[in-house]
């Protein structure tokens, strides 16, 4: 009997648990990274608007091109993090995610990983050291 009850709450706290996280929760908990998606997928419409219209007509540079903004725009959504404390979360990760957007956008530009691909993983690695030791507040 006290099983049964433990399964019956257990139940109505996993099923609350669940209707609190609807979509529109997250994006009210975390409206700068639906925020960013949303940028991230109109500038993905302005690349291809241009790649359509033959403004762009190199299709690596394309790719390039929206690479670069991509990455611009992970490392504006982590600079604002930073800036507005109500949205202040980790940003190592996002930082990490924008300097490899902008390095693929790199080699795609240049067409050669010869020296983008070591200066990424060595701009990663830095940027994971610098995280590390830094004072945490």
């Amino acid at each position: 009997m006290a099983a049964d009850q433990y399964d019956q709450k257990h139940d109505e706290k996993h099923d609350e648990k669940h209707q609190e996280k609807g979509v529109d929760e997250k994006y009210r908990r975390n409206p700068v990274g639906a925020l960013s998606f949303a940028v991230l997928l109109v500038w993905l419409g302005v690349v291809l608007l241009l790649q359509n219209a033959n403004v762009i007509t190199v299709s690596d540079h394309v790719w390039a091109i929206f690479f670069w903004g991509g990455g611009g725009i992970i490392i504006a959504e982590s600079i604002l993090r930073l800036a507005v404390p109500r949205w202040r979360r980790s940003v190592m990760g996002s930082f990490i995610w924008g300097a490899i957007w902008l390095g693929v956008g790199f080699g795609l530009w240049f067409g050669t990983w010869d020296i983008i691909g070591p200066l990424i993983l060595i701009a990663v690695g830095l940027a994971i050291l610098v995280g590390r030791f830094t004072r945490r507040r």
